[in-house]
């Protein structure tokens, strides 16, 4: 949701309650309490001695220091979620705990009806800030404003006129696969799904192994979360005249129904196709199902153990395809976890939702190389493996340091090769780093310039590792899709010299609708005229301008394997280099044939550009967008 800036910026904290607004987080959780229940209710008993806890989490670390002979009581929630009702109550687990479930069996009822008195709806409402407080969990953030935000919709919103265009949650869509529905897609249509999935899909989420993947032994939700993806860029083979649309979105509600909180791998690889589909590419009212899965993801991707690698026994077998299956196993790990970290990370740089893992969690090396992730056969992984040197495997986190480190331009030669994918992580970190600053310059009023040209070394030192990030153009042609981690550079690179004023304002979205409807807005206003200035744009103009050149000159996007934020970067992108065009900056968008102060040239180049991506939803909604911009 959108928060309202009428008091300015410096108070970017609301309360949804009585409308205070508070320049940090920790205020307005300590003003929530007020309108919660007395401390004596809030009282959590331990089951096996006398002590009592203000919080959840409080009580677990207790049980498991005190009574660890009882690991049946560690985990509480944990230990209630309940497997038969794997649709609604699967995703409301995390905004309302198993405590609320048992003292109030019907809390969840009163979620859903829309009818409710003014007093139950009171009692509703501080019973989840009671949730909310009692487990300061930063992933739960997102969830908890939009459950709140369910209850308020019942009497007068707190919505302002200008955010008429955010989508409100809507439960009764969990009912779009009825308990009794039991269908799955065809053989065929998995089949061609798959084909999609791994032709369009896979390069930006590079978890799955294409060589060794099959379909016949993957769990039907996984099967399903690839499919809603797969679709978007394809027809049903069983209706060949017709978009795959309708198909994508079946697939995805009858996922949703399936996904259950197993801690497996699948299971975290599910919610994270899922969570994708719904805010990058279904959108609008479907875009509140990714912010849920999202908080569910971190939770079982912390209890499934993917923070660190998998435990491999040291092996005594001469059998080659044994060494490679257990390499594939262990990699596939690690880039579940590396993906889940993009995409948290990705949706604080959108939607500026607070960031539920950090950096030093990721206990895992850098992802290897990209050809031996790709090794179609054992013989080629090994031939791979031997002519490439290799040096001691780095972790992440110890690679964060590195780039981080004052002395830091030799650092090429102190990393091992690894995938341009984990880069992207790098990148994301040191994109968050920089947003993190901005917003505690914003609220202070200091600015640390030093912070800031740590940060610009840090990704200089990284750009060896980014293909292309030191050319003026990208490679559109190039097979292995290396576009999404040099976009990323190029996106931080900028957003290091303009802050987002989104960001900086406070403003917390919902869906990618929302953040564009947003961008565009504020690229109407006054304030982006700093842009103009003559140092600012000499500094981000050879960023632009590669954002300007990939737009020209990718034809295919989907056959190039887009991913869809990277369609979100360019657009950004480019409304900068729009403001530049019609601040009169000479050569703002020169490189594509677009004269100085031709706005209406612009707008008309970017129409044909981003109409290439008019087969997605997203597509369409920049097409939107850019109707609104004027001559």
């Amino acid at each position: 949701m959108s928060v309202s800036t009428t008091r300015g910026p410096y108070q970017p904290f609301q309360c949804l309650i009585c409308q205070s607004r508070f320049t940090r987080h920790e205020n307005l959780k300590r003003h929530a309490l007020l309108h919660s229940r007395s401390q004596d209710e809030a009282l959590l008993p331990c089951e096996l001695c006398q002590a009592t806890f203000s919080r959840p989490d409080l009580r677990n670390r207790h049980m498991k220091r005190k009574h660890p002979e009882h690991p049946e009581h560690h985990d509480r929630r944990t230990r209630k979620r309940t497997q038969s009702e794997p649709t609604a109550t699967q995703w409301s687990d995390e905004s309302v705990s198993p405590e609320s479930h048992d003292e109030h069996p019907d809390s969840w009822h009163q979620l859903q009806q829309t009818d409710t008195s003014t007093s139950d709806r009171s009692q509703s409402i501080s019973e989840l800030m009671q949730q909310a407080m009692s487990e300061p969990r930063i992933d739960r953030i997102g969830q908890d404003v939009m459950d709140l935000q369910t209850l308020l919709d019942a009497g007068p919103s707190l919505l302002k006129p200008g955010h008429d265009h955010l989508p409100s949650p809507d439960f009764t869509s969990f009912s779009f696969c009825h308990e009794g529905d039991d269908w799955s897609p065809s053989t065929a249509q998995i089949a061609r799904g798959c084909e999609l999935f791994f032709a369009h899909v896979s390069h930006f989420v590079p978890f799955l192994h294409q060589p060794t993947f099959d379909y016949n032994q993957a769990p039907l939700y996984l099967l399903l979360s690839m499919l809603s993806l797969a679709y978007q860029y394809g027809s049903d083979p069983e209706t060949p005249d017709e978009s795959g649309a309708d198909l994508s979105k079946r697939c995805f509600h009858r996922a949703r129904a399936l996904t259950n909180d197993e801690d497996n791998i699948s299971t975290v690889q599910s919610y994270l196709l899922l969570q994708i589909c719904a805010m990058m590419y279904l959108c609008g009212e479907d875009s509140s199902h990714a912010l849920k899965m999202h908080s569910a993801m971190i939770s079982l991707a912390r209890s499934s153990g993917l923070m660190h690698p998998t435990t491999i026994e040291p092996s005594t077998t001469q059998d080659l395809d044994t060494l490679w299956h257990t390499f594939i196993k262990a990699e596939s790990h690690k880039r579940t976890l590396f993906a889940v970290h993009q995409i948290d990370a990705l949706w604080y740089q959108f939607l500026s939702i607070p960031r539920s893992i950090s950096h030093l969690e990721i206990k895992h090396d850098l992802p290897c190389p990209r050809d031996h992730w790709t090794a179609s056969s054992p013989s080629e992984w090994a031939h791979r493996q031997l002519i490439q040197k290799q040096g001691p495997a780095v972790q992440y986190a110890d690679a964060v340091r590195r780039f981080l480190s004052q002395d830091s331009s030799d650092i090429s030669s102190s990393l091992p090769p690894f995938d341009p994918y984990g880069a992207i992580n790098i990148t994301q970190f040191l994109i968050s780093s920089a947003r993190e600053i901005s917003g505690w310059s914003t609220m202070t009023g200091m600015l640390s310039i030093e912070r800031f040209g740590a940060l610009r070394s840090s990704l200089v030192a990284l750009s060896p590792f980014i293909p292309s990030s030191t050319s003026t153009s990208p490679s559109p042609t190039n097979p292995e899709n290396n576009i999404l981690s040099t976009a990323t550079w190029q996106t931080a690179m900028i957003e290091l010299q303009i802050w987002s004023p989104s960001h900086t304002s406070g403003i917390v979205e919902a869906s990618i609708d929302a953040v564009l409807s947003q961008s565009t807005y504020l690229s109407l206003s006054p304030s982006p005229s700093i842009l103009c200035e003559d140092l600012t744009a000499k500094a981000i103009q050879p960023h632009i301008d590669w954002f300007l050149r990939y737009l020209d000159s990718t034809v295919d996007p989907a056959g190039q394997g887009e991913a869809p934020w990277v369609a979100l970067y360019a657009y950004k992108a480019f409304l900068i280099a729009w403001v530049l065009v019609r601040g009169g900056v000479s050569g703002a968008m020169g490189v594509v044939g677009v004269g100085d102060g031709d706005a209406e040239g612009a707008v008309e180049w970017a129409r044909g550009v981003f109409a290439r991506r008019r087969g997605l939803v997203l597509g369409r909604l920049i097409a939107e967008c850019l109707d609104r911009l004027p001559a």
